[in-house]
C-alpha cells in the first residue's frame, strides 16, 4: 500500500466485496494470470482485517464489458449492497474493473461516500468521503473512460482502413465460401449456384419477390441456407423459401461483387438506460463500398435495378412508386398521375363504378378530392394505343418469349437433376456408412439401416416428382405448339384476351412500353379527360376520353322502337321481350330484353299496347285472348270450371307470372267443342282411351295437355262427359 488510510472497526464489521471482471470470453479463457490476481484480493482483504466469513467475491460479470452496466448483474448487486450499508470495503485490481462509464463510476463514489464504504486497488486504499481521495478516484475513472475511447478509436481506425481495401472478413451469405488464405469464391456446390441464378432470373422476369416465392413453391424448389453458428456452422441446409430469404438475397450487395461496410447505423433510443438500435442506411449513405471484391452472381447495374424494382413495388403513391402489378381490374394501377397536382392517382374499387382518383389532399388535409375519372373509359383507350405501338414488334417479342421459355425450362430441368443427384448421393453415403458398421453392433447398425431406408425413400420420392414434372412443366413445346404460337404472333389481342392471361400479366406487358399516364379532367359537358401517355422510349402521345352523356343507356335506336311498336299490336310485353331476344336484338347497353325493359321503352315513347296483361274491363286483347270471366260467360260455365279446364289442357291461356291475370284463348272452334250443343259420341271416352293406351287417367290428361288428344264436351243423359279425339299428325 502506498498510503495509509485508517480501517475502522465499523468498516471491518461489514462485508468486504471483491469484484472480479474481465471484458471478453477470450480474456477469461486465455488471460488466466489477470484472473488469478483478481481472486488474490481475498488475501488482501484478510491482511486488512476482514475474516474470510465476511469476505464475498462477485464474479458474475466475467466476459462482460465495463462500458455499460445494463447487463452486468454482478455490478448491480454490488451497488445494491453498498446502498443498503452492508459493505465496508470494495476491492478491485484497478478502478476500471468496476466501470469505464463516468456516470456509473461516479455513482459508485457517491454511494461509498454516503454509506462510509472504502475502495481499495493495487495502488492504495481510498476513503470516498475524503475530498482528496474522491478527487483521485474521479481522475482515475475519467482516465480509464478516456482510455476506452482511445482503444476504440484505434481499433476502429484499423478496421476502417482494412475495410477500405475490401480485406475485412465479413460474414458471407449463402453461395460464397472463404478459403484458408482469405480469398472468397463461389460455393463449389453446383446446386447452390444454380438455385441463386434461378432466383435472380425469375425476379428479372416476374419483377416481384413474392412472385419468385410462388415460382419456387409451384415447382417444389428449395433454397439454400448457410448455418452461421452452432454445431452445423458452415453447413448448407435446404429449406422452403420465405419472402424474407428471397428479399435478403435480392438486396445483399455481395451477390453483385460489392464489399460494403456501414450499411447500418446505431441510434440511441430514449429510455433509462438508453438503448442502442440498429437502423438501415439508404444506399447513397453507405460508408464504404468497394467493387469487384467477390465473384458476382449479377452485375452491379442489375443489382441496383433490382433494388429500384423492390422499392417501386412498395404500394406508396406519395413517393411516386408504381407498386407491383396485381390482379385488380385497374389496368393502369400505379401508372396514373394527376395532371393537376402531380401525385399518383389511386384506384377505387369500392363502388359499382371503378375510378382512378386523386385524394391525397383529402387524406392529408381533409379537403375535397382533386379529381377522378372512370376506369372503364381510360383503360380501353390506353390499351388500344399500346396495341398500335407494339404492332410491328409483335413477332420479335413472341420469338424472344419462346427463347426465354425454353431457357427457363432448361434451368428448371437442371434444378431437378441436381436435386435428384443430391438425394442419390445421400443414399450412397448412408449405404457406405451402413456397410462400414460392425453387423454385431446392432445399436448402431439399426440406426444406420433406418437412415439408409429413409434416404432411399427420399430418392424414390424425388424421382416420382421429377417424372411428373417431366410430363408437365419440363415438357418442351412441340412443333405444333410452336407453330400455333407463331400464328398468334399477328394477333396480340387474342393473347391479351385469353382466359389464362391474368391481369398482373397484362399490367407487366403494359409497363414494358408505358412509363406513366397523366390524366387531366376537363370541366366540360359531357365529362372528358386529356390523357398524356409517356412511353418508355421517351415519346409522348395525347388522347382525349369523353364519358357518355347522362341517360345514354335510355337511348334506343329508331329501328328497335319501330319493331317494338309493331309487336305491341299483337303481343303482350313479356312475349315481345321473348320475340326480340329470339331475333338477337339487345338493349342499347347490350342487355337482354325483359318485361320491365319493354314496358319502360313503351312508356318512354308513348307506345300503346293492344295486349295488356292486367285490365279492369272484360275486353278482348289484340291477339284474341279473353279474360277468364268473359270466356266463362260465352261458354255458360263458372269461373272455377274454366280454371279446371285450363289445368287439364282443354283450353290454353297466357299468364306473365303465377299471380298475374290469366288470359284465355277461345276461338269459334273452341266454343263449338265446349258449349255442349253438339253430339260428339263418335269420339272415344276417357275410359276407352285408358284401356287402349294402357294409361292412367292422369296420363290421359297429360296427352291432352301436350296436344296428342283434343277434348270435346259431350252431354250423356243427365250428366256431362269428355270425348277425346287423337290429333292428326302433320305430314
Amino acid at each position: 500500500m502506498s498510503r495509509t488510510t485508517p480501517v475502522l472497526p465499523q468498516h471491518v464489521a461489514r462485508t468486504a466485496l471483491v469484484y472480479v471482471r474481465q471484458s471478453s470470453t477470450k480474456q477469461v479463457l486465455h488471460n488466466q494470470e489477470s484472473l488469478r490476481r483478481q481472486y488474490q484480493l481475498v488475501e488482501t482483504a484478510a491482511r486488512l482485517g476482514w475474516p474470510q466469513a465476511r469476505t464475498c467475491v462477485i464474479d458474475e460479470d466475467l466476459g462482460l464489458s465495463g462500458a455499460s452496466s445494463t447487463a452486468r448483474h454482478g455490478f448491480q448487486r454490488l451497488v445494491a449492497a453498498i446502498s443498503l450499508g452492508e459493505v465496508g470495503i470494495v476491492l478491485v485490481t484497478e478502478v476500471s474493473r468496476l466501470s469505464r462509464l463516468d456516470s456509473d463510476w461516479h455513482r459508485v463514489i457517491e454511494l461509498c461516500a454516503v454509506f462510509g464504504t472504502l475502495i481499495a486497488d493495487e495502488d492504495g486504499l481510498y476513503d470516498p468521503s475524503d475530498p482528496n481521495d474522491r478527487l483521485v478516484l474521479g481522475l482515475k475513472g475519467t482516465l480509464f473512460s478516456a482510455e476506452l475511447h482511445i482503444i476504440r478509436a484505434r481499433m476502429r481506425g484499423g478496421l476502417l482502413n482494412k475495410a477500405r481495401r475490401g480485406a475485412l472478413a465479413q460474414r458471407l451469405p449463402v453461395g460464397y465460401r472463404r478459403l484458408g488464405d482469405g480469398c472468397v469464391v463461389q460455393d463449389p456446390d453446383d446446386q447452390v449456384r444454380t438455385t441463386l441464378r434461378t432466383l435472380f432470373e425469375q425476379f428479372a422476369l416476374l419483377q416481384t419477390a413474392r412472385g419468385v416465392q410462388r415460382y419456387f413453391f409451384t415447382h417444389q424448389l428449395r433454397i439454400p441456407r448457410l448455418e452461421q453458428t452452432g454445431l452445423q456452422a458452415g453447413k448448407v441446409i435446404w429449406v422452403r423459401p420465405t419472402y424474407q430469404m428471397i428479399h435478403h438475397v435480392l438486396t445483399n450487395p455481395a451477390y453483385a461483387g460489392l464489399f460494403v461496410y456501414g450499411r447500418r447505423v446505431q441510434q440511441a433510443q430514449p429510455g433509462d438506460p438508453p438503448l442502442l438500435r440498429s437502423h438501415r442506411r439508404p444506399l447513397e449513405e453507405w460508408e464504404i463500398v468497394v467493387p469487384d471484391v467477390y465473384p458476382p452472381y449479377v452485375s452491379e447495374a442489375q443489382y441496383l435495378a433490382n433494388r429500384a424494382i423492390l422499392q417501386a413495388n412498395q404500394y406508396n403513391f406519395v413517393k411516386k412508386r408504381r407498386g407491383a402489378p396485381r390482379d385488380g381490374p385497374g389496368l393502369l394501377a400505379g401508372l396514373v398521375v394527376c395532371g393537376r397536382c402531380g401525385r399518383r392517382m389511386t384506384v377505387s374499387y369500392g363502388g359499382e363504378h371503378h375510378v382512378y382518383q386523386c385524394r391525397r389532399e383529402q387524406m392529408t388535409y381533409a379537403e375535397p378530392g382533386c379529381q377522378y375519372f372512370p376506369i372503364s373509359y381510360v383503360d380501353p383507350v390506353v390499351r388500344d394505343a399500346f396495341f398500335s405501338a407494339i404492332q410491328p414488334a409483335q413477332l420479335q417479342v413472341l420469338l424472344g418469349a419462346l427463347d426465354a421459355l425454353e431457357r427457363q425450362r432448361q434451368a428448371l430441368d437442371r434444378q431437378w437433376q441436381l436435386k435428384l443427384e443430391r438425394a442419390r448421393y445421400a443414399a450412397r453415403l448412408a449405404e457406405r456408412q451402413y456397410d462400414a458398421c460392425d453387423p454385431d453392433n446392432r445399436l448402431v447398425a439399426g440406426a444406420l439401416e433406418k437412415r439408409w431406408n429413409d434416404a432411399l425413400a427420399a430418392v424414390q420420392e424425388v424421382e416420382q416428382a421429377y417424372a411428373a414434372a417431366s410430363r408437365t412443366d419440363l415438357a418442351p413445346l412441340t412443333e405444333t405448339e410452336q407453330q400455333a404460337l407463331l400464328q398468334l404472333a399477328g394477333d396480340l389481342q387474342a393473347l391479351w384476351d385469353a382466359p389464362t392471361t391474368s391481369m398482373a400479366d397484362r399490367k407487366r406487358l403494359l409497363r414494358l412500353a408505358i412509363q406513366e399516364v397523366t390524366v387531366t379532367v376537363q370541366s366540360t359537358k359531357p365529362r372528358s379527360a386529356q390523357l398524356t401517355i409517356f412511353w418508355s422510349g421517351g415519346l409522348t402521345t395525347n388522347q382525349t376520353v369523353t364519358c357518355r352523356p347522362t341517360g345514354w343507356h335510355c337511348l334506343t335506336s329508331s329501328t328497335v322502337v319501330d319493331r317494338l311498336r309493331e309487336l305491341a299490336q299483337t303481343l303482350p310485353d313479356h312475349q315481345i321481350a321473348e320475340q326480340l331476344n329470339g331475333e338477337g336484338i339487345r338493349t342499347h347497353t347490350g342487355k337482354p330484353w325483359t318485361y320491365a325493359r319493354v314496358a319502360s321503352i313503351r312508356k318512354q315513347h308513348r307506345i300503346p299496347t293492344n295486349c295488356p296483361i292486367d285490365t279492369a274491363g272484360a275486353t278482348a286483347r289484340g291477339d284474341g285472348l279473353l279474360p277468364v270471366r268473359l270466356a266463362a260467360e260465352r261458354l255458360g260455365v263458372s269461373l272455377s270450371l274454366i280454371h279446371v279446364w285450363l289445368q287439364h289442357g282443354v283450353l290454353t291461356s297466357d299468364q306473365r307470372t303465377s299471380l298475374s291475370k290469366r288470359w284465355v284463348r277461345l276461338t269459334e272452334a273452341d266454343v263449338i267443342r265446349l258449349d255442349g250443343r253438339h253430339n260428339w259420341h263418335r269420339f272415344s271416352t276417357i275410359n276407352r282411351v285408358m284401356t287402349n293406351e294402357h294409361w292412367t287417367r292422369e296420363q290421359v290428361w297429360d296427352a291432352v295437355r301436350d296436344g296428342t288428344y283434343v277434348a270435346y264436351r259431350h252431354r250423356a243423359g243427365q250428366h256431362w262427359e269428355w270425348r277425346l279425339r287423337r290429333r292428326r299428325r302433320a305430314r
